[in-house]
């Protein structure tokens, strides 16, 4: 019986989140802002079921322990280095507040929150790849010269520039994109924008850079930690399948 009711309350504390992460990526997507109300609404109403769920014996103490200490380790270190901003953060200790544990699939562990992070992290390289595309496409098919005004660039920076970002040539069509050049006497790229950056006007025919809340990705990796398990550990498995 108890087990059956753990069952329940697990089922509504991933519901809980799942809803929670999907409207507070749509907020961070349109207003680049996450009310605090989310996160508290979301955990009060989670954390006191995985209580009830750990005083039925169904999850482990220490185990349970170890998840919210190495959660709020990582938010704090990701935090300070910049890393990420304070809704990802507080993302990530609501996820373990709501679910620490998670168990089936392929895991390297059971801690919720880390496999969340490294799923979503894994996903977001999903944008580079795909600026890379872009951008081999226009050089390639379309023979567009996006170097004209970068050739003294270093071989290197174009590379990097060539997985960070694009020429946009109607930039006031781009919603939360970034100037990734500056002018000193000629352009140059400049790879590290802060957040203000994000309302700056764009040149049109300029580099820019687009800006996707960390918060989508952690969504997907925690759609993926409930249907599939670590993306990691999958990933390693069918690359080492003889």
């Amino acid at each position: 019986m108890a087990i059956a009711a753990a069952d329940y309350l697990t089922f509504f504390n991933s519901a809980s989140l799942l809803v929670t992460l999907f409207y507070a990526s749509y907020q961070d997507l349109n207003e680049r802002l996450v009310d605090d109300w989310v996160w508290l609404t979301c955990a009060s109403i989670t954390a006191p079921l995985t209580i009830y769920t750990l005083l039925l014996g169904i999850l482990s103490p220490p185990l349970v322990i170890i998840s919210f200490s190495l959660t709020i380790l990582i938010s704090i270190l990701f935090y300070m280095a910049g890393l990420y901003g304070g809704a990802d953060a507080k993302a990530l200790i609501v996820i373990c507040l709501a679910s620490p544990l998670s168990t089936g699939g392929d895991r390297y562990h059971p801690f919720t929150p880390l496999t969340v992070l490294l799923n979503g992290l894994i996903i977001s390289l999903t944008i580079p790849a795909s600026l890379a595309l872009i951008n081999t496409y226009r050089i390639t098919v379309r023979r567009e010269d996006i170097f004209r005004e970068f050739k003294h660039e270093k071989t290197h920076r174009k590379i990097l520039a060539i997985f960070l970002g694009t020429v946009l040539k109607n930039p006031e069509r781009r919603k939360y994109w970034a100037p990734m050049e500056e002018f000193s006497g000629k352009w140059r790229f400049r790879f590290t924008v802060g957040i203000e950056e994000f309302w700056r006007p764009l040149r049109p025919g300029g580099w820019a850079t687009p800006s996707i809340p960390l918060l989508v990705p952690i969504l997907g990796g925690l759609l993926l930690n409930y249907m599939l398990g670590d993306l990691s550990a999958l990933l390693v498995k069918l690359l080492t399948l003889r």
